[in-house]
């Protein structure tokens, strides 16, 4: 469960990044509506502009709480965009990448580099081949 000061910092987050919120006039239902791309499954409409400014952020903190408790049906979760406050550990590991560059070579020694690499300690075992011949 989710701690409200969790909920509270995920919502500042997500606030930001919506930035001001403009209601728009749907001639349709009659009602204001806003809606931001980055949270397409929170929308908030009322009869005036200022209901919705005031409004809408407790919808999103209804969500946001929805979320961090894994409550989201799958559909929806991959629906959002917003990162809602990046998770501590996530993503791609610092520094762990090697540089790449590309060359071309005939065909044949192309299928062989890529065989030679797929070995264990390819790398290492490359550099000493090179070593050897300089």
């Amino acid at each position: 469960m989710a701690s409200a000061k969790e909920i509270k910092k995920h919502l500042k987050i997500a606030l930001k990044e919506i930035g001001e919120i403009k209601p728009f006039f749907n001639k349709v239902y009659k009602s204001w509506i806003f809606s931001h791309p980055s949270y397409p499954d929170v929308e908030y409409a009322g009869e005036s502009k200022d209901e919705v400014i005031k409004n809408y952020p407790l919808y999103l903190k209804d969500f946001i709480e929805e979320m961090l408790n894994n409550n989201l049906a799958p559909h929806i979760e991959k629906a959002v965009k917003g990162r809602g406050g990046k998770r501590a550990g996530a993503g791609r590991p610092k520094g762990r990448r090697l540089l790449k560059r590309r060359i071309y070579v005939p065909q044949e020694i192309a299928e062989d580099v890529v065989e030679f690499f797929h070995q264990p300690n390819s790398i290492k075992t490359f550099r000493q081949l090179i070593a050897k011949s300089h």
